[in-house]
């Protein structure tokens, strides 16, 4: 392993000081200001130029739990789904319609498996599809789930391929190795970020959803307990994006301090009412998309337009385009979980969709009826063979500008 020279090593500690403070250091940075407020409301018709829904097939072996992570690529969806209060974790993978095409479940000692699934990632200069375990290093299958070979690596949780098929790995953070990312090439292999004990703790702790984002080429890396998004691409650090929560920041200093324990961090943080943290992010052209969770576990979904500055977020979303007054919270792995060229992907739950669909359909005229069945004959043909069991339904949503 090749470490980078003390004046990396110096760059990195600088850019990371701005994980615990409310301002941001080094340049360039753009300021993201979301002034946030959890009695925000956030409606469909805002943000929503136009939706595609998929229903994603259910068979004995495409049952979705919750999903840790969407990759679509070349016509497919690669799924990281979550059961057993995700405990198991495996790949499913649907097409473009929403046709159940294979499971890969790997798990097991034998050659090419597993004992457990971390994250997932696609080489795009290989065409494969690549898995981060938790013990057994990076396995690679092809684009069909054939096991193709096995790459050594070192305990993480988040996986990234850039466009020339470098690999980045977030690391588990401890004296022996106080670096927290890790670089592949094709030839080399680079420890880099590193920090220092005070944010062993901080960094090791669960709860973003993705920590890598993959846009323009570029990799960047983020953790809830902090507020700048990293551009790491080729294991250089530069800060991208400070997001500002108009000083409602979650206070990162006052919660992560001398003497840590675990649980009682976690008890602690949840004490901090109003003041948000990002749970995942996903960067576009014309937008950057958020869900924040607020110190008592609410969740709250954010856009920011790069054009005008303005933010839509809200922790309610008013559906006022198919179902009048149809409300959904969003919680955890409710929110969008990625956006691909405009698009946000959404996993939307059935018992969302059976409520308004239900009480629309009750409400209404007869004339009401056939004139939104009309205008909207996919969504009635998928509501009506849904029950609370069905898998989600895939929303595709066309950001709009605003």
């Amino acid at each position: 392993m090749i470490y980078k020279s003390a004046l990396f090593t110096l760059l990195a500690l600088l850019c990371f000081s701005s994980c615990q403070s409310n301002e941001p250091s080094g340049t360039p940075v753009q300021n993201v200001v979301l002034d946030l407020d959890l009695d925000q409301k956030l409606f469909l018709s805002e943000f929503a130029d136009s939706i595609e829904i998929v229903p994603l097939e259910q068979t004995d072996e495409s049952d979705i739990g919750e999903v840790w992570r969407i990759i679509p690529y070349k016509g497919r969806f690669y799924i990281l789904n979550a059961i057993n209060n995700y405990y198991i974790h495996y790949v499913l993978v649907f097409d473009n319609q929403g046709r159940f095409i294979y499971k890969l479940d790997k798990r097991g000692q034998g050659p090419g498996e597993y004992t457990s699934l971390n994250d997932i990632a696609i080489d795009p200069l290989k065409d494969e599809l690549v898995l981060l375990t938790a013990s057994h290093g990076i396995f690679r299958f092809d684009l069909n789930g054939n096991f193709t070979n096995r790459v050594k690596s070192v305990f993480g949780s988040d996986l990234a391929i850039d466009s020339v098929g470098n690999i980045y790995q977030t690391l588990w953070c401890n004296d022996n190795n106080p670096n927290r990312l890790l670089f592949l090439s094709q030839s080399d292999s680079t420890y880099f970020y590193r920090v220092t004990k005070d944010d062993y703790v901080r960094l090791n702790q669960y709860g973003h959803s993705n920590l890598f984002d993959c846009y323009n080429g570029n990799v960047y890396y983020s953790n809830s307990y902090c507020d700048t998004i990293f551009n790491v691409t080729n294991a250089q650090i530069t800060p991208y994006l400070y997001i500002n929560y108009n000083g409602k920041n979650f206070p990162t200093k006052e919660v992560f301090k001398e003497g840590y324990d675990f649980y009682a961090i976690n008890a602690e943080k949840n004490n901090y009412k109003d003041r948000f943290r990002t749970d995942t992010y996903q960067i576009s052209d014309n937008f950057l998309y958020v869900s924040a969770m607020e110190g008592n576990g609410q969740d709250v979904m954010a856009l920011y337009s790069f054009k005008t500055g303005k933010t839509l977020s809200g922790h309610r979303l008013i559906d006022d385009v198919f179902f009048p007054n149809n409300t959904f919270v969003f919680k955890g792995f409710n929110t969008p979980r990625a956006v691909e060229d405009g698009w946000l992907l959404w996993f939307v739950r059935p018992s969302w969709l059976l409520r308004g669909y239900n009480t629309y359909k009750k409400n209404v005229s007869p004339e009401k009826w056939e004139a939104f069945c009309k205008r909207h004959p996919k969504l009635v043909e998928v509501c009506s063979q849904l029950d609370e069991e069905s898998n989600p339904v895939l929303f595709r949503i066309k950001v709009k500008d605003f």
